[in-house]
């Protein structure tokens, strides 16, 4: 007869199975669109021209990731900063030390709260880009998060709640889209190595669409509680053609019991 303890750990190898297969199974292996460019081998031409819209503007739209191979913009021991140079207020220097001392420990996504901005983007999930005429959506794998970006003439209320996401309004200077977002939550992260973030932050980003395959987005960092002086860093994504976003959710409980099952 099968013990209670033996009955257990069949259980918990069977359930740790099913977690760890079902990305795999859920993943959309290939989904063929009509839109995208083609090398006379089939395959997706990445250096196709950029599409625009009908009024003449860039299309941004499509699903965006970190290259392959290459550290995301929160890795390295300057994080996103790394080569830039950052000059603290005294009280965030040491609080970025102590979140660097203590490996990044207590991390919003630990809580399963979003990324800032720029760390939400270098992360390895991609996120999707749906351009419209008055509205651009930003719709990130991971946490199954999303984020609004208003391209028409409206004002940024005056009273509204501070959000992870902040509050985004985009203008485009010729073929650039420039973003200014503003209304954070106290304490962002903005990558993994734990530059911190007030809700006096003011995010400027500017998207560039190089070719089909493409993205550079440039992020000026303004805040002036935590940093003497606004400082810049870039990134760039690759397309990810013919394929769709999975559904990624976070989720405390769970992933607590299942640790407990694997014994970490």
């Amino acid at each position: 007869m099968t013990s209670g303890r033996a009955r257990w750990s069949v259980a918990a190898g069977l359930a740790l199975v099913w977690v760890l297969a079902s990305p795999v199974v859920a993943q959309w292996l290939k989904v063929p669109q009509a839109s995208t460019p083609r090398a006379p081998d089939g395959k997706p031409d990445l250096t196709a021209p950029a599409p625009r819209t009908p009024d003449g503007k860039p299309d941004l739209s499509g699903i965006w990731q970190r290259p392959r191979g290459v550290p995301p913009g929160s890795g390295g021991r300057d994080g996103i900063a790394a080569g830039v140079e950052v000059l603290f207020e005294p009280w965030a220097e040491a609080l970025y030390k102590a979140r660097g001392e203590n490996n990044s420990k207590g991390t919003p996504s630990e809580r399963c709260l979003p990324h800032g901005i720029t760390k939400a983007v270098s992360v390895a999930e991609p996120f999707k880009i749906v351009q419209t005429p008055a509205l651009i959506l930003i719709l990130h794998e991971e946490f199954n998060h999303h984020r609004q970006i208003f391209t028409d003439v409206r004002r940024a209320p005056e009273r509204r709640a501070p959000t992870w996401f902040g509050y985004s309004r985009g203008t485009w200077e010729s073929d650039t889209l420039v973003v200014d977002t503003t209304g954070f939550v106290n304490d962002t992260w903005l990558d993994f190595r734990g530059h911190p973030a007030t809700d006096a932050l003011k995010i400027v980003e500017r998207y560039r669409r190089r070719d089909f395959g493409h993205l550079e987005i440039q992020f000026t960092i303004d805040d002036p509680k935590a940093y003497l002086k606004p400082w810049s860093v870039s990134m760039t994504f690759d397309l990810l053609p013919d394929t769709e976003l999975i559904e990624h959710i976070c989720e405390n409980e769970r992933d607590a019991a299942l640790h407990l099952i694997v014994g970490k």
